[in-house]
């Protein structure tokens, strides 16, 4: 059959639509991803959340979300605002995965209910509890007075009103509750008079890992720098400087200590999660080489910790 010319012009508008849409349809495949996009799932399947924390949401305390720790959680949590977008989104992919690896080994360090020989063993036990361990029978309530941020009435210790840790990377402090309740709500009243309220919606919890590691800028030792900067910048060689972020008060600015000491224990587990997450997301090589065997206070061993741990340990 001949085909007239119109017809032939329409066959071949026809062709001409198909190479765009084929053309514009691998554009989308190539392009690089844009801040902003949620880059978690190229990393992070939920299914390497459940291997990685098979004893999520052990301890529950009630009223609290009972699947706080959740893929779910920490996906939507991490769309919640733009300023979360640099979060995997900078550095090539070697610095991407250490920078995962680094935020997943604090908040297992900062809520883990391991223990040296526990099944399976200590690094599986990561996000286990909601709230730090014994908190609310303890006699420090984390409130400062010098703080700008101040609930309407200054608890007491032992309350549940206290600032002790909640969430995945154990948010504490009135002036850190009142500073990310400003961020997430507006009002820093809301988490400051009813600091339990962090632990209601995980998703909201998970918002206050990625808000510390994003936002906050707040530490004394290493001053201006964010929790991702110092990923992005240093690679392997900031977790250390992360640790003094987290936790410089208690954990850094000191030499190693021994093994058998709480402080010397704490450190090394720490380290021992960036490890374990690193080579999971198979960027272990970029770790100082790990000695074989069982950790110990040995020389060999306490070379590897203090090289793992630079920017934070003396």
């Amino acid at each position: 059959m001949t085909l007239r010319p119109c017809c032939k012009m329409f066959s071949a508008w026809r062709l001409l639509l198909k190479a765009f849409i084929v053309a514009g349809f691998l554009s989308v495949l190539s392009a690089p991803m844009q801040a902003g996009a949620d880059p978690l799932e190229k990393y992070l399947t939920a299914e390497d959340f459940a291997k990685l924390f098979p004893h999520a949401n052990h301890v529950v305390p009630v009223g609290a979300d009972p699947h706080y720790y959740s893929y779910e959680n920490m996906k939507n949590a991490l769309e919640m605002s733009e300023e979360f977008a640099p979060f995997l989104n900078e550095g090539d992919e070697t610095t991407k995965r250490l920078e995962l690896a680094a935020i997943l080994a604090n908040w297992a360090q900062e809520t883990t209910g391991g223990w040296a020989d526990a099944p399976e063993g200590y690094t599986s036990w990561g996000l286990c509890f909601l709230e730090e361990n014994q908190a609310r029978s303890a006699g420090n309530c984390y409130y400062s007075a010098e703080s700008p941020y101040q609930p309407d009435k200054v608890p007491a210790a032992p309350s549940d009103e206290c600032f002790f840790g909640r969430g995945p990377i154990q948010l504490s402090w009135n002036g850190n509750y009142g500073a990310f309740s400003e961020f997430l709500f507006g009002d820093p009243k809301i988490l400051l008079n009813n600091p339990d309220k962090l632990l209601e919606n995980g998703q909201n919890g998970f918002a206050s890992g990625f808000w510390f590691w994003t936002v906050y800028k707040g530490s004394p030792f290493i001053s201006d720098t964010s929790c991702h900067e110092a990923m992005v910048e240093y690679g392997a060689k900031g977790f250390g400087k992360v640790i003094n972020i987290v936790n410089g008060a208690i954990e850094c600015n000191i030499p190693l200590q021994p093994f058998s000491s709480e402080k010397g224990k704490k450190i090394r587990h720490r380290a021992d999660h960036f490890h374990y997450f690193a080579d999971y997301l198979g960027v272990g090589d970029e770790l100082p080489p790990r000695p074989e065997g069982k950790p110990a206070d040995t020389p060999e061993w306490n070379k590897y910790y203090k090289e793992v741990l630079v920017g934070c340990i003396e």
